[in-house]
């Protein structure tokens, strides 16, 4: 059978770009808190699924079982703005969290209260939400370093790191009626 490429082109459909999306981060007070078009995030990633293996060794060999659900850390690359607003958030949920950098703790330090939540919606090309992934009990764990360079002519940016409990996902209305529910139903062994 021959090769056609407008055969191949046409079978693809609609891509998605990674350059569409938007994020929300926000923490349980909302004084650190910030709307999609306050926090500059250049770059993001979806959240990875994981399911640790479980070794088992028996008769001289080694089989995996199903595991827990693990979940890593959530990464965001931002761009820094001049006054360091974004920064300083963040650097204010972390001092919340556990402290000054000095170590001197008060007594609002250390209260769990002060983990959040995200999302990280992925957009179409008209505009519309497509799919999204809720973190939630979010907090802010490395606030990365901003590299200084006079051979440089780039904005500033760093990264920081989110640690979080679960994530759940969900898709648009428009998406939803296009899937087919294709997982797998499972019975109680009673009935």
């Amino acid at each position: 059978m021959a090769f056609g490429v407008n055969e191949f082109k046409s079978n693809i459909g609609s891509l998605q770009r990674p350059s569409l999306f938007k994020i929300d981060i926000n923490d349980s007070e909302t004084s650190f808190s910030f709307a999609p078009d306050d926090i500059l995030v250049k770059a993001a990633a979806v959240p990875a699924s994981n399911i640790a293996a479980l070794p088992i060794n028996y008769a001289g060999r080694t089989y995996k079982l199903t595991g827990f659900r693990t979940y890593d850390t959530w990464t965001t690359t931002i761009i820094n703005d001049e006054d360091f607003g974004i920064r300083k958030k963040i650097m204010n949920w972390m001092y919340r969290l556990s402290g000054a950098a000095d170590g001197v703790r008060n007594s609002v330090s250390g209260r769990s209260s002060t983990v959040g939540s995200a999302s990280v919606v992925l957009v179409s090309e008209t505009g519309t939400d497509k799919q999204s992934w809720n973190f939630v009990n979010l907090w802010p764990t490395e606030l990365g370093e901003i590299a200084l360079d006079w051979s440089s002519d780039a904005v500033e940016e760093y990264t920081c790191t989110w640690a979080y409990d679960y994530w759940t996902h969900g898709v648009s209305l428009e998406q939803k009626d296009n899937e087919v529910d294709d997982a797998p139903t499972f019975t109680s062994p009673s009935g």
